[in-house]
């Protein structure tokens, strides 16, 4: 029988591994104590089974074979004892039921919770916190969502590879993956940046309205939207560099001009064509 469904008079095997931590990588390791003593107590703290010898399956692993003849909710203890006098101890719960009683955890919520679960962002090259600032409203899922997106964005502009620290991503891309998902945001959840602002005291009326440029830049941006756009041009910007140039169309003597036509290969050794002084020079 399992724990799972145990009735009286059924058999159930209760098993048990020995595990402990490495302080050195934190993983998990077996150990195998020397004797393996269980105690088997009823939920008003009466013994029925006290310091019996658990059956060794490995060096690891023992059990114990449990014959419940009353319902109850009955505490296993696996005490292992080690080969330098330590002990290593193990508590199970076991809940033996009847046809007429039912016994099983009594622990319950106090109130619903909702647990929403995600695939795991990578790259994430900004804190979803530092969104929540702007929008409180928005969840850390939904912000997290967006900044994966636009982290992702710069990764390809950048051509980073898996291996790229997030230390490689200058102020600009971090600069333009915050403006951009709270562009996003302000879609849908708006608290007056970039709207028509209007101001009136007494006769002085100041308005700022959202109007639109053909040329945007961080000086006269308004919205999440302009910002965003504009620091994008400057990322890119900065991505691609100056063109390459190749000179071309220097003037030459005629003695260069010969061996050109004659094809002459001395001047691949030429760093520049010679020139010589013009009247007009």
């Amino acid at each position: 029988m399992t724990s799972g469904s145990v009735l009286v008079n059924d058999t159930v095997r209760i098993k048990v591994k020995f595990v402990d931590i490495d302080p050195t990588t934190g993983d998990q390791i077996a150990v195998s104590p020397t004797s393996v003593k269980v105690t088997i107590t009823k939920s008003n703290n009466t013994s029925l089974i006290t310091n019996v010898s658990a059956t060794s399956i490995s060096a690891s692993e023992y059990y114990y074979d449990f014959t419940p003849t009353i319902a109850d909710t009955y505490k296993i203890t696996f005490v292992g004892v080690l080969s330098n006098g330590t002990s290593i101890t193990v508590n199970q719960q076991l809940y033996v039921s009847t046809s007429a009683d039912e016994y099983s955890p009594k622990i319950t919520l106090k109130a619903d919770e909702i647990v929403i679960f995600a695939a795991d962002f990578d790259p994430l090259y900004i804190n979803p916190e530092q969104i929540k600032l702007y929008f409180p409203e928005a969840s850390l899922l939904e912000i997290g969502e967006l900044i994966h997106y636009h982290s992702l964005e710069v990764f390809k502009v950048y051509g980073f590879n898996e291996s790229s620290p997030v230390s490689a991503v200058n102020y600009i891309s971090l600069e333009y993956i915050e403006a951009a998902v709270c562009c996003d945001l302000s879609r849908t959840s708006s608290y007056g940046f970039g709207d028509d602002v209007s101001v009136q005291l007494g006769d002085l009326t100041v308005t700022a309205r959202n109007s639109p440029r053909n040329i945007i830049n961080r000086a006269n941006a308004v919205t999440w939207c302009q910002i965003a756009s504009a620091l994008r041009k400057e990322m890119v910007a900065a991505k691609a560099g100056a063109k390459g140039m190749q000179p071309r169309g220097f003037p030459i003597n005629s003695l260069d001009s010969d061996k050109r036509i004659s094809g002459d290969k001395s001047l691949r050794d030429m760093p520049l064509p010679r020139r010589g002084l013009r009247s007009y020079d």
